[in-house]
């Protein structure tokens, strides 16, 4: 697929169990083309979520097509946090199999590459947002022009009635970790209409189950598999011990990829089945409330309107988990040919 025929996307994240179903379904979707990745800080130090970007590119056999770059660094305001609770000192613990990267962080600057790649896709691009929100709103704020030039801008974060951070749970880690980046975007009306949300309470029933986990050995047997088998096992285990989840862990991040799919017109929503509300967006920047970080819903719009972010609330999940089935098969397919 080529031309108006394929996703543009720029994924920033911050591998992250998750993030690495999120960049194996960017890498091998039909209809995406993943153009770049910025590597920030969030579920483990800067350090380990480049490492881990590059290593599994290196697994997918694709580091030398998708260029990766440094992304954000630190939060703007708040002190940073990461979350070894659920992914490990490294980000991505539980696995022997992550190779030594064979390419190294491109040159350059972040927000460069993200404004060339977005005036080369003009109106076509959309960013994916898997992590803390401070590239995205970093790139705005700084180069405001660029506004106007994107599609979208998917994001996994927030919760309208779930959380799982702060001292009333009452936040979603990745805005919690920078409410300040998350809130400026929300509150953006030249971007805020073009974000689509995929908070908790739609991630949440995106679960790996024991039937998942046997699906990624049982299609096949190659080093790749192996390797999401023991990422999807750790998850496993880290979400039931923190957070209580019994039949599995949520598997946020590829998420955000699959209302992708039915706004370029890739899918129906009969297939898809993905509702949603409008809704206006701030967030609690009180660093000394209990629900700091909070995601707070102040005006719900009509889902025509252009105003208010696009917040997803449910999901074919069968149909989610096919794409990333197929994706690995795929990946399969990539490496043996090479």
């Amino acid at each position: 697929m080529t031309g108006s025929d394929v996703i543009p996307i720029w994924l920033d994240c911050d591998p992250g169990h998750d993030d690495a179903v999120a960049i194996l379904l960017s890498c091998f979707h039909p209809s995406i083309r993943l153009l770049g990745i910025s590597a920030s800080y969030g579920n483990a130090s800067p350090k380990h979520t480049l490492f881990n970007t590059l290593s599994l590119l290196t697994a997918f056999g694709k580091h030398n097509e998708i260029p990766v770059y440094k992304g954000a660094q630190f939060p703007w305001v708040r002190d940073v946090e990461y979350a070894p609770d659920i992914h490990g000192e490294s980000g991505l613990d539980g696995t022997t199999l992550l190779p030594t990267p064979k390419v190294s962080v491109a040159d350059g600057d972040y927000l460069e590459a993200m404004e060339k790649a977005i005036l080369e896709n003009e109106g076509n691009i959309s960013l994916v947002s898997t992590g803390t929100m401070t590239s995205v709103a970093t790139l705005f704020k700084e180069k405001p022009y660029l506004k106007q030039h994107v599609k979208y801008i998917s994001i996994m974060g927030g919760g309208i009635s779930v959380g799982n951070r702060n001292d009333n749970n009452s936040a979603e880690f990745n805005i919690w970790a920078d409410p300040d980046a998350a809130n400026f975007v929300f509150q953006d009306d030249e971007l805020n209409y073009k974000c689509i949300l995929s908070p908790l309470d739609l991630t949440h029933k995106c679960i790996a189950t024991t039937k998942v986990d046997q699906t990624i050995l049982a299609d096949g047997n190659s080093k790749l598999r192996k390797l999401f088998y023991e990422l999807f096992l750790f998850f496993t285990k880290t979400y039931k011990n923190v957070q209580g989840f019994e039949s599995g862990p949520p598997v946020h991040d590829p998420v955000t990829l699959m209302p992708l799919l039915l706004f370029y017109g890739q899918v129906d929503n009969e297939q898809l089945k993905f509702s949603f509300k409008r809704y206006s967006l701030t967030v609690d920047l009180d660093t000394s409330s209990p629900d700091c970080g909070r995601t707070i819903v102040v005006e719900e719009h009509d889902v025509d309107s252009t105003k208010g972010v696009i917040v997803g609330l449910e999901m074919n999940v069968d149909f989610f988990w096919e794409q990333i089935f197929d994706a690995l098969s795929a990946a399969d397919d990539y490496e043996d040919s090479l």
